[in-house]
């Protein structure tokens, strides 16, 4: 079943840390900049071991890597000043590494690092639970060779940004609608009273079809089509016993009207679905999990 309201978005993770990480920073330019990036794992590799002479930080699900690392670029070369802490309050006594034991000097010129380092810039328009997968407007791409800046370019996300923003708007818009039908099937229906012959309640899952006007047209028992020709209107459920169902549903919302929205002028299909406790009394809706994003 396709929504009109619904636009499924995939996400293609760089890392595949399972929550989003604390990052490194890059003094760059004057400015101390976060960065989606970590050189010093490249360093580890080079020496087939982990090791940080004299440490004591504080790790977390969000910094895996158990420290945290600042860089600098001085003219086309980047350098390690600083190796330490991801967090300060853990109830450790924080030490950081000690390059000099490590490297033999306290400023480290990264000569074992070839890649790129990834700057992240302007809004953060999606934030994503996983490494450093999150999205910004722009990006700034510094590549290195052997530690030695060979290029760099400004990557611009604006086309993701605006699908972004435009899929952010309309789970905003049908939360909006589904509140506002909620409230009035809540109050125009007595639920106690409801009969049919199968089913003692009309709670289900449904499908609102409003017109270009912003008018219900049609309320349909949402179903998983086993072909997909078989219509809608004739499936077995939308004929029979949830056919009062469907009535009542579209009696209680006849007064609504969405066109104050601004919505596109074209068809739209809303899922709708509630479920009523008869001990308790109490009417629910229940979102599907797109609308909680």
């Amino acid at each position: 079943m396709k929504y009109l309201l619904i636009i499924s978005i995939f996400l293609f993770c760089k890392f595949s840390y399972g929550t989003g990480q604390v990052p490194d920073y890059l003094v760059y330019k004057g400015d101390t900049l976060a960065i989606f990036s970590n050189p010093l794992e490249k360093y580890f590799e080079k020496i087939g071991k982990r090791e940080l002479i004299d440490f004591v930080g504080c790790g977390s699900t969000a910094c895996w890597r158990g420290y945290k690392a600042i860089w600098e670029l001085k003219g086309d070369k980047l350098y390690l000043v600083q190796v330490t802490s991801c967090h300060n309050s853990c109830g450790l006594e924080i030490k950081n590494a000690n390059l000099k034991k490590m490297f033999g000097t306290e400023t480290v010129f990264a000569d074992w690092f070839s890649g790129k380092i990834i700057v992240p810039q302007g809004e953060r328009v999606q934030y994503i639970h996983m490494g450093y997968a999150s999205i910004y407007e722009k990006e700034l791409h510094i590549s290195f060779k052997d530690g030695i800046r060979t290029s760099e370019k400004t990557i611009s996300n604006e086309k993701i940004a605006n699908k972004i923003r435009f899929e952010k708007r309309q789970r905003e818009i049908a939360k909006k609608i589904q509140d506002t039908l909620f409230q009035q099937v809540k109050n125009a229906i007595v639920w106690d009273t409801i009969k049919t012959p199968f089913y003692d309640l009309c709670d289900e899952k449904y499908i609102l079809t409003f017109n270009k006007k912003g008018k219900l047209k049609k309320v349909w028992v949402d179903y998983e089509s086993e072909t997909k020709k078989e219509k809608r209107e004739e499936w077995w459920w939308n004929i029979t016993d949830d056919r009062k169902c469907r009535r009542t549903i579209k009696k209680a919302l006849k007064p609504i009207n969405i066109s104050y929205l601004d919505l596109p002028k074209k068809k739209i299909e809303l899922p709708f679905e509630i479920f009523y406790d008869r001990k308790t009394g109490k009417l629910e809706l229940w979102k599907e999990m797109w609308m909680e994003e």
